[in-house]
Order: structure tokens, then C-alpha cells, then sequence
């Protein structure tokens, strides 16, 4: 089932069953705040991106995610540390990619996943242990499907919606597109469930909400989960600097 934008909550709080999604209009976070707020590597990573526009996606797209973080655990934007993940240590000798997780802390263990596509980023959110995955990507009039074999002869919604959903499924379970991942049709309230070779259980996706243009997919392995989608800005989350980063839009 397609998750609507809800108001924004009065806390950030998650429930054992929730998964949170926030989709984030770019243009409404100052790039200004990047040096105060994200660690050394992150800064790091974005000055290797040679395309301008691209490096302002990565460090905008960063921003929101730790100022969301800040929200749910009670912490500056600027203190949350993170590692990968690797989903086969005994296979690569923990090699140091898979997906992002959070060092441990003074703060609750939360599982998180970002993604960001054109002026768009979707964060989503649960508790630990269970992995999330995003994606979002915009849609474009024109593309070709067969880079993406996975996805199939589809038109070009459902082909958007496929791909987000084959790409979240890969960030959840940390290998990326590594490995194919099967996805079945909409079942019960528009839920779809997708199998990786090797996985001895489904994983489920739902569709996320989007700003229009774009779609939006979150996976995980809670056959039962409650996926709330929200809107940026949320109220009352600590900011470094409330007079420059991430201001309420008007929308």
C-alpha cells in the first residue's frame, strides 16, 4: 500500500514495529552548514566528487540525515559516528563496505538507510536489529531498461517503482546490486515481497511517499511493519544553527 506524508511527528520517537521514511526537499538545506556538522570522511568523500551539482546532493542529502539522527537520539547533529557493515564478514574478511551502521553511543541503537536521486532524498529509519533499506530515484521520460535486466520490460512508472524497490532491497540486505533480487507483485495492502539467492527468509517493500516526479521504495524484513511517511521539515529537532540550516519550507 502507498504510505501517504503524515504531519510531521510531535516527537521523534519509533515504535518496536515502525519504520519512519522522510523525504526531504535538497534546495531547503544550506550547503553552508556541511564543515560544522559532518565528520572529517564525509567531507572527505564529497570533495572527491567532481560534478558539482553531485557533490552538493551528497553533502545536503548528509545534512538531513544527521539532523533527523539528532532528532531520535537526543544528540548534536555533528556527534553520530558510523561504520560499515559487511554482510559476509567470514566470506571477505570484513572488507569494510555494506551498509552504514551507527558506532555505538550514549544514544538508543537505530538502523538507518539514505538515499537521494535529482533535488530529492528519502531517510528511513527503525530500530535495531531490523535492517532498512531506501531508494529513491527520479523518474525520467525517457530510459533504457535493458541496463537494467532485473526490472524487466515494464512501463515506465511501474519500472521506476521496481528498480527503487530492487535497490532498496540491496541496501537493506548490504550488497548493493551485487546479487539479483526477485520482486513479486503488490500483495495485501500494496505490500510486495522480493527474495535475494541465499536468503532463507522474504524481505518486504513498500512503496514510499515521494514528492511528485519521483518514487520511492523501503524494504525490510518485518512482514508486519508499520511504514509512516513524513515530510521535511520535522519540528523541534536540534539544529547547530538554527538561523541557516534546515529551515521550515512554507509547504
Amino acid at each position: 500500500m502507498r504510505t501517504s506524508l503524515s504531519p510531521a511527528p510531535r516527537a521523534l520517537v519509533l515504535g518496536s514495529q515502525e519504520i519512519h521514511v522522510w523525504s526531504v526537499a535538497l534546495r531547503h538545506v544550506p550547503v553552508e552548514a556541511a564543515d560544522d556538522v559532518l565528520d572529517p570522511h564525509e567531507r572527505a568523500r564529497a570533495a572527491r566528487i567532481r560534478h558539482r551539482t553531485g557533490r552538493w546532493r551528497y553533502l545536503t542529502a548528509h545534512l538531513a540525515l544527521r539532523t533527523l539522527l539528532a532528532g531520535y537520539l537526543g544528540v548534536a547533529p555533528e556527534r553520530p559516528r558510523f561504520t560499515r557493515r559487511c554482510p559476509e564478514p567470514e566470506v571477505c574478511g570484513d572488507c569494510g563496505a555494506g551498509r552504514p551502521v551507527l558506532l555505538p553511543g550514549p544514544w538508543p541503537h537505530l538502523e538507518f538507510s539514505l538515499s537521494h536521486s535529482g533535488t530529492a532524498a528519502l531517510v528511513g529509519l527503525c530500530r535495531a536489529p531490523v535492517a532498512v533499506g531506501v531508494d529513491v530515484e527520479r523518474i525520467r521520460p525517457v530510459f533504457d531498461w535493458s541496463r537494467l535486466p532485473d526490472v524487466g520490460p515494464l512501463g515506465r512508472l511501474a519500472g521506476f517503482r521496481t528498480w527503487t524497490a530492487i535497490e532498496a532491497v540491496g541496501k537493506a540486505a548490504g550488497t548493493g546490486l551485487r546479487d539479483p533480487v526477485t520482486v513479486g507483485p503488490p500483495g495485501a495492502g500494496g505490500v510486495r515481497r522480493a527474495r535475494r539467492p541465499g536468503d532463507g527468509s522474504d524481505w518486504y517493500v513498500h512503496e514510499a511517499g515521494c514528492p511528485d516526479g519521483y518514487a520511492g521504495s523501503v524494504a525490510t524484513r518485518m512482514p508486519d511493519a508499520a511504514v509512516r511517511s513524513f515530510r521535511w521539515p520535522p519540528p523541534g529537532v536540534p539544529l547547530p544553527d538554527p538561523s541557516v540550516i534546515l529551515q521550515p519550507s512554507g509547504s
